[in-house]
């Protein structure tokens, strides 16, 4: 995976949790005249976003992390189901991290490997904008238990954010579980060699 990739990665899930911190200050502190500040329009300079950018993108690194660990268990069923149907067809029997050294160790593999880290990237993704848009929810009912915001505005926003978390799970387990063919159709290929 490329350096640039993986910042871009930390980035796209640390503006969902820099989103989830920023509804948390309103809701209860309730002083929404800093967000003007921090807005693209009233930043003039390259450097200025330094700071902005070194937020986002260590929350990022905590969302991608915490999101790893609540999905762990369900990834690792899914990897479980699914290399027990890969032994039934391949001889030689490998666990999911013996199959993923295999790809990255063996040679003339590198378009494996490219799509590989693509399709794990897409998993990393969705499952920290999943957790995001449950962490986004609180946040706004936060608000409106608060009496920040009125309730259509909360129902409105929290049925867009469920939406989106329901759509990220989804996306999550299509792309884990294609991620999973893959690496079937791969072991398969290897044992053919």
């Amino acid at each position: 995976m490329s350096i640039t990739t993986l910042y871009a990665e930390l980035v796209v899930v640390g503006t969902g949790a820099l989103l989830f911190v920023l509804l948390s200050f309103y809701a209860f502190f309730g002083e929404p005249s800093w967000i003007p500040k921090l807005s693209a329009s009233s930043i003039e300079s390259v450097i200025s976003l330094i700071p902005v950018l070194s937020v986002i993108y260590l929350l990022g690194i905590i969302m991608a992390n915490v999101s790893h660990i609540i999905f762990q268990k369900l990834e690792e069923r899914l990897r479980t189901e699914a290399l027990a149907k890969m032994n039934e067809d391949v001889p030689d029997k490998m666990t999911y991290e013996q199959l993923r050294t295999e790809l990255y160790t063996s040679p003339n593999t590198q378009n494996f490997v490219h799509d590989f880290e693509f399709r794990r990237s897409k998993v990393r993704i969705c499952r920290g904008w999943c957790l995001n848009c449950l962490l986004i929810i609180v946040a706004l009912l936060a608000c409106f238990g608060n009496g920040r915001i009125s309730l259509p505005t909360t129902v409105f926003w929290c049925l867009g954010q469920g939406l989106l978390a329901v759509g990220a799970f989804i996306s999550w387990y299509t792309a884990t579980t294609t991620e999973l063919d893959w690496m079937s159709s791969f072991a398969q290929q290897r044992s053919k060699a």
